[in-house]
């Protein structure tokens, strides 16, 4: 019965078409009623499509890279193989949800997140079960990303780019008001959402310290109050709040004595309750490796019967499944990707900021030295910082945002606390050419916080810092001596301790 409805269905040719549009210099897989058929392969020809679709193909799946010559894909590649082979990549964000609803806001505020960020070429098509692909075509994305060629950041340049958009979601758009959670206007309350996916509340709230930005355990975060009875002065500890109690000992009337509130390990007692997106949603491009396939456009799904259909943005939440039965699929002219309309670096602001933000998520190219000595217990003044801080500390034209990376890790390393930290950014951020928003620097800082690791900024060999952003002159005899600007402060200050030593020997 399958099969008479998928052959039916890829008899049509707009649909095999549509399928060949969406193969070029991608890697295909084909699922068969038994299992997927041989990797790599490729669609070249219409007349293939329908071949296989006798022989039982039921779905067609696409790498998101892309590829000189697919074929000459192999299974235990070495990465510089690949990074050879590949092209680029396409950004798809694979959102499903077992709650029809929530795929769909989500989805809504991950494009409008993409919007925030000037990418103007979004995609976005129904996934064929649970929920939503939405893509941005490799040509968005700029050539290099910190020196070094974007194309060879697969799969960490989309697994980086979905972290920061769910961070970016969570912060922005979505609201914890008591018991309900506010996604924009629309609302739903935690109760509903437990029963619905069969959670626990701590699996989607998250409670922070206003002060050190601890994530806190919600189960211990209650009030408590004491009842005190003074027939047989004894003090009742409770998490109701009454006007007074009956004494369990002698049964007198004990009364509320006193109100105490829960502490974090700082001391603070005011905290913020966080909604975290990725609780309610299955977003797989956090999961992706190397020749990740996902379900072409128009391709069949084998198991819910419906089409993986392209839909218009602004037609999203409108959007019901019954609209993409095979046999309401009137025209392919809509396609996934449009790489003709893209603009080669729309997406660079995106893509900057999901690697500045949160540079240390996952092991990259940029390589981000671990802490080889404490962190300092006073902070170390300006005058001993390296000739590339001082010079970035003037103000930049470009760069800002990895400057500003650059700098918090920088001066952690030396010992400044988080207020004098702020202080000095505020400070550099106004001799720029143009400022950077302060609630970019605000989360950059807030993340920093949280953050127990003490990391070294990159290492003065990464091009795509110091030299890109004109900061290295490489005159002081000093830098040559020197791995990283940590280093350079610590010997320089060592340097001078050292002298002042000296000086009072000798008028001794």
């Amino acid at each position: 019965m399958l099969i008479s409805k998928t052959l039916s269905y890829y008899k049509r040719q707009e649909i095999r078409d549509a399928l060949l549009r969406h193969a070029k210099d991608k890697e295909i897989a084909v699922k068969f009623q038994k299992g997927f058929g041989k990797r790599p392969d490729t669609l070249e020809y219409s007349n293939d499509i329908l071949e296989m679709a006798r022989n039982g193909a039921v779905s067609f799946h696409c790498s998101e890279e892309l590829w000189r010559n697919p074929l000459q894909l192999q299974t235990g590649m070495k990465k510089k193989e690949m990074d050879n082979l590949r092209k680029g990549w396409d950004l798809i964000l694979d959102i499903d949800s077992k709650l029809w609803v929530l795929a769909k806001i989500t989805t809504y505020f991950l494009i409008k997140a993409l919007k925030e960020h000037n990418v103007k070429t979004i995609s976005l098509k129904f996934s064929g079960n649970k929920g939503f692909h939405i893509g941005v075509p490799w040509e968005a994305f700029p050539e290099k990303i910190h020196g070094e060629l974007l194309k060879d950041y697969f799969p960490e340049g989309p697994k980086r780019i979905a972290q920061y958009l769910i961070h970016y979601v969570s912060d922005n758009y979505i609201k914890v008001d008591d018991e309900k959670i506010k996604f924009g206007k629309y609302e739903i309350k935690i109760n509903s959402l437990i029963k619905a996916l069969n959670k626990k509340k701590e699996d989607f709230l998250k409670v922070k310290c206003k002060k050190c930005n601890k994530v806190l355990d919600l189960n211990k975060l209650k009030t408590e109050y004491e009842y005190y009875c003074d027939k047989c002065d004894k003090s009742v500890f409770m998490q109701t709040e009454k006007t007074y109690i009956k004494c369990p000992d002698c049964k007198s009337i004990a009364k509320k004595k006193s109100t105490i509130k829960p502490k974090c390990s700082c001391g603070s007692c005011e905290f913020k309750t966080e909604f975290d997106v990725s609780s309610i949603i299955e977003l797989d491009t956090l999961l992706i490796s190397s020749r990740h396939m996902y379900r072409m456009p128009y391709s069949y799904h084998e198991k819910s019967g419906l089409v993986s259909l392209p839909i218009e943005l602004d037609k999203l939440l409108k959007f019901r499944k019954r609209m993409v039965y095979p046999r309401n699929i009137k025209d392919t002219k809509m396609s996934f990707l449009e790489r003709e309309k893209a603009k080669q670096g729309e997406a660079s602001d995106l893509i900057l900021r999901a690697f500045d933000f949160k540079p240390e998520i996952e092991e990259t190219k940029i390589k981000i030295q671990k802490k080889e000595f404490e962190k300092m217990d006073y902070s170390l003044p300006e005058m001993f910082f390296p000739p590339c801080i001082k010079k970035g500390l003037q103000g930049l034209e470009d760069g800002r945002k990895r400057f500003l990376f650059i700098l918090v890790n920088f001066l952690t390393n030396l010992g400044w606390n988080y207020d004098e930290i702020e202080k000095l950014v505020k400070e550099w951020n106004k001799r720029n050419s143009e400022e950077l928003r302060w609630n970019f620097i605000e989360s950059h800082l807030r993340y920093h916080k949280r953050n127990k690791e003490n990391i070294l900024p990159p290492n003065c060999t990464n091009k795509g810092y110091y030299h890109d952003l004109h900061l290295c002159t490489n005159k002081d005899p000093l830098c040559s001596k020197i791995k990283n600007p940590v280093n350079y402060s610590i010997l320089k200050a060592r340097d001078f301790n050292s002298g002042k030593k000296s000086k009072k020997k000798s008028k001794e």
